[in-house]
């Protein structure tokens, strides 16, 4: 499927363009309010919290000038009956203070409990709606993939990256465990010592196929993976990017030894490199959006996800002045899009009909028009 504007020149990112700008409004549309009701819980959460306390302060001061008043009205009295009554009115007025508060804290804690159950709902919500568009539809974001061993299981995340935008999604594999051999079967060469007198050292190829995956990091054209046998005796960790190429077994470098390296089949571990980056995409049963962050900060939780909205509204906006420049009718965002089979087709949004979707959000919906270059003057 090849992507282009409407002058066919290509577009710059092979995408549906059109399909991914309706995505977006739908989630703007979707994500804006679960994130305001989030805001309102917070904000009357507050309010709840400042009476609270201005109560307590109300309680306090009334016990201190009863205290006040029954010490002043029984300053000098020695009369045995007058000082217990004083003591009794001074531990009932405690008590009953004491008791009013504990009664407001219990009824603010259920209350705070309600609302933290509310909020969680919404940020559950929230990212369950951004979590497939988060995917595929951030333009111009970097990845990285994350494989290992947790609890005996595999597990994964993939962290992605764009700006000072940071978002990492769990990832469920189609297996529990990962070996070698699930991949191709390898061997490394390593020394090794033979003869029952001599114990002379040669070049012994291990048979790494049964070996556990255990770790995996890959981001671009670098990847680090570590292989161990069940008990973790033998353990080699290969590691290759751009410049460099590198096989540790336990603390010994093998490629940087004349004879491991010449004994060392690299075609075979090229592929068993390509077929590892390659399960990633071929092996993931399901993916979770856990969290964005924002200048490190969680955005749920800060309740700024209308601002990552407005940051992919600028990367789509420009492509937006683009096609716009480079269509044939005023007002159209238009791309084509050419099949393998050579049939052509042409998809498009209305630039006032996009602005008409944002603005029924309100102002958010407004700002992100005005972002997106589809703002009508």
């Amino acid at each position: 499927m090849r992507y282009t504007f409407q002058d066919s020149t290509d577009f710059p990112v092979q995408r549906d363009f059109i399909q991914d700008m309706q995505d977006f409004l739908r989630i703007s549309k979707e994500v804006i309010p679960l994130e305001k009701s989030a805001i309102s819980i917070k904000n009357e959460n507050r309010e709840r919290l400042a009476i609270f306390e201005k109560r307590i302060q109300e309680i306090d001061l009334f016990e201190k000038n009863i205290r006040d008043y029954i010490e002043t009205r029984t300053a000098g009295v020695d009369a045995a009956e007058i000082l217990e009554i004083k003591e009794k009115t001074l531990e009932t007025s405690s008590s009953v203070a004491l008791a009013k508060k504990n009664e407001k804290l219990t009824e603010l804690d259920r209350v705070n409990k309600l609302d933290l159950m509310e909020t969680q709902q919404l940020y559950t919500r929230i990212l369950s709606t951004l979590g497939l568009f988060f995917e595929e539809s951030i333009y111009g974001a970097q990845n990285a993939y994350y494989a290992f061993i947790e609890d005996k299981m595999l597990m994964g995340k993939q962290v992605g990256f764009f700006d000072n935008m940071q978002y990492e999604f769990e990832l469920i594999f189609t297996q529990d465990t990962l070996k070698v051999k699930d991949m191709q079967n390898l061997t490394l060469p390593i020394w090794a010592k033979s003869g029952i007198l001599s114990r002379e050292k040669k070049v012994k190829r291990l048979d790494v196929s049964d070996f556990y995956i255990t770790n995996i990091e890959y981001e671009g054209n670098s990847l680090r993976t570590v292989l161990e046998d069940r008990g973790a005796e033998n353990r080699f960790i290969i590691s290759s990017d751009e410049k460099a190429f590198l096989i540790m077994y336990r603390d010994y470098e093998i490629t940087r030894d004349d004879e491991l390296a010449a004994a060392l089949d690299r075609n075979s571990v090229d592929t068993f490199i390509i077929k590892i980056k390659e399960f990633f995409t071929e092996s993931v049963g399901s993916k979770r959006l856990r969290r964005i962050t924002l200048g490190g900060k969680n955005t749920i939780e800060e309740n700024r996800v209308f601002d990552c909205l407005k940051l992919i509204a600028s990367i789509y906006g420009k492509l937006v002045i683009e096609c716009l420049e480079k269509g044939y009718t005023e007002g159209e965002i238009t791309i084509k899009i050419e099949e393998p089979e050579g049939i052509r087709t042409e998809k498009y949004l209305e630039k006032s009909e996009v602005s008409r979707e944002l603005s029924t959000i309100g102002s958010e919906g407004q700002e992100l028009a005005t972002i997106m270059k589809v703002m009508e003057a």
